[in-house]
């Protein structure tokens, strides 16, 4: 993320309406009303961040198929040649390699469809940070593409987090393409886990970390403070919602979290998530 920031035309600025024209609702009717254009605003704001996943990732989840696809062909095709020679002593190998290609093809098409529907918020999913991360990793490469040297670096931990996976999921793939787009000759993207406190605000809480690093452009300082704000993006016309990072902190403040942004320009940028520990009963 560089070069100047701007925020995107069509996007309402309640700030300066409100401002100059405050809002008195004088019935409970107004007060509802309000509310239910609130929340539909916000439902947009998700179906757009959504429909924006799913536009970057088609691209690479089709490379990645056709990849699959062609490691079943190309082992069909082979066992067609021996079986037309009388040799099938070793088809069994062929078998293999095109039912692992058809199952990681299928497994891939899930998550893709997973990424574009839509849910609420599901508290009471409990589960490991570094299931969901291996889980989706097929999903991750695709996201980074073939110019990224994506690196997943988890911890021997198995302490539990409860979320809503499928936020997690779309926060983590929208941080991936940011630092993607932020190095647009190539580089290097990691993804690390760990047990830790945070260093700001420290509550005395254990969370389990995710940290998004990447050797991109970085941030300049006078954009790090507004990086969460909605339709604030530093891409060029076109490219980007400015929805991402604003749904990665709606994410994080629903999961009762924690996020810090490190950043310097040239050197990359670091992301750090923390969600706090599953507490059972």
């Amino acid at each position: 993320m560089s070069g100047a920031h701007r925020i995107l035309q069509d996007a309402p600025q309640f700030g300066d309406a409100y401002s100059e024209n405050p809002l008195v609702l004088q019935s409970k009717d107004e007060f509802e009303s309000e509310g239910a254009r609130c929340e539909s605003f916000r439902e947009t704001i998700r179906g757009d961040n959504s429909m924006h996943l799913m536009d970057q990732l088609a691209s690479g989840v089709a490379h990645d198929l056709n990849n699959r696809l062609h490691n079943m062909a190309s082992a069909l095709s082979l066992m067609r040649t021996r079986v037309a020679a009388g040799c099938t002593s070793d088809l069994d190998s062929l078998i293999e390699v095109a039912e692992r290609s058809l199952a990681s093809a299928s497994k891939l098409a899930h998550h893709l469809m997973n990424v574009g529907r839509k849910t609420g918020f599901q508290a009471d999913n409990v589960f490991q940070l570094n299931d969901a991360l291996i889980s989706m990793s097929d999903l991750l490469h695709c996201a980074a593409g073939e110019s990224v040297d994506l690196r997943l670096v988890m911890s021997a931990s198995t302490t539990e987090i409860r979320c809503d996976p499928h936020l997690l999921e779309c926060a983590i793939i929208n941080l991936v393409i940011n630092s993607r787009d932020a190095m647009p000759r190539g580089g290097i993207i990691s993804i690390e886990t760990s047990t830790t406190c945070p260093s700001e605000g420290d509550d005395g809480h254990r969370y389990v970390s995710l940290c998004v690093t990447d050797s991109g452009d970085g941030i300049s300082s006078d954009i790090i403070e507004k990086v969460f704000e909605p339709f604030l993006t530093t891409k060029p016309n076109g490219v980007g919602t400015g929805l991402g990072l604003a749904m990665v902190r709606h994410f994080v403040d629903q999961a009762r979290g924690r996020i810090e942004v490190r950043s310097t320009p040239q050197q990359g940028t670091c992301i750090k998530i923390h969600l706090p520990i599953a507490i059972e009963g």
